[in-house]
This record gives C-alpha cells, structure tokens and sequence, in this order.
C-alpha cells in the first residue's frame, strides 16, 4: 500500500521543452545543514519540538546550498503557518516561511545521486540558456520518495529564474 503524503502547491506557468516553469507560494519549512540533515529535522517533525506536536510528513524534500552550506528542508503542511509553528528543542533546526518565486523544473526518475542530478542540471541549463531563460542561484535538488521506494521515483532539479526573462506563451 502506499503512502500518500501532502505535496507542496505551486503553479504551472508554461511547458518549455521538457521543462516546466512554475510559481511557488511562500511556505513554511524547516531547514538544518545536510551534515545534521534528515535526523534532526525528522525529529522535529516527530515531537521534538516546543509543543511536543507531531507534524505529518510531506514532500518534497529540498535539497541545496544556503551561501557555503549544504542544506535539506521539509516542507510543512499548510495548515502550519509562521505564527502557529512550535519552536524547535534542536538549534541545529530552523523554522522559516520561503519566499515566492518563479522556478524552472526538470524531473527524473531513479535515486538523486551526483552524476543524476548534474546531467540533469546540465540538461535544465541547456533549456533556460536557448530560452533565453535567467536562471538565478545555485539549483535545489527535490527528493519526492522515501530512500526505502526501489521503482516509480521522482526527482526534480529546481532552479530559481527571473520571471522577465520566461515570457508568457507556452513554448509547446
């Protein structure tokens, strides 16, 4: 049986090649750098924060840099605002809403290992490039299954892009 777990919401603005352009909305996430990464930001989510609250699990996991730092961030269902989510117990773990942003995506199947993720990036700059699409940043990597899922895998690589440079029409 599988497991469903809430998805973060965004907007599809157009198709380009085998891309996507998409809005996201600000949301709510945690983030610890990726040495501490999924331990202490699962025991935040279950019950190792302020309120002892257990949190529902959700996807995507984010996976990126924060300026020099390796980091990974859960998404926290939207019923958890800024103002309503418990403080975390861990100072390893940070609670923070994400701005909005237009994004470029590309996903791919399999495990996000390096020589996965960086053909793909490869690939989704060769997209934004002949576009004339600007991306802006490092790319964040997002991981929607748990290690433990074998076949069916989904993995997208995201770059922010500035929103005058993707145009209106779709491409497709």
């Amino acid at each position: 049986m599988a497991q469903q777990y809430e998805t973060q919401s965004f907007d599809l603005i157009k198709k380009v090649d085998e891309a996507e352009i998409r809005f996201y909305p600000p949301a709510v996430k945690i983030r610890s750098s990726r040495k501490n990464g999924f331990g202490a930001l699962f025991g935040y989510i279950s019950g190792r924060n302020s309120r002892d609250q257990k949190i529902a699990m959700t996807t995507p996991v984010y996976l990126g840099k924060n300026e020099d730092n390796e980091m990974m961030e859960f998404v926290l269902p939207r019923s958890i605002d800024k103002s309503n989510a418990p403080e975390p117990l861990s100072e390893k773990v940070e609670v923070y809403e994400s701005r909005s942003g237009y994004y470029i995506a590309h996903s791919f199947g399999g495990y996000a290992f390096d020589w996965a993720v960086t053909r793909v990036r490869k690939n989704l700059e060769e997209i934004a490039f002949r576009n004339k699409i600007k991306l802006i940043g490092d790319p964040f990597v997002l991981v929607y299954d748990s290690p433990y899922k074998i076949i069916n895998r989904k993995n997208e690589v995201l770059f922010e892009v500035d929103f005058e440079s993707i145009g209106k029409k779709d491409s497709k």
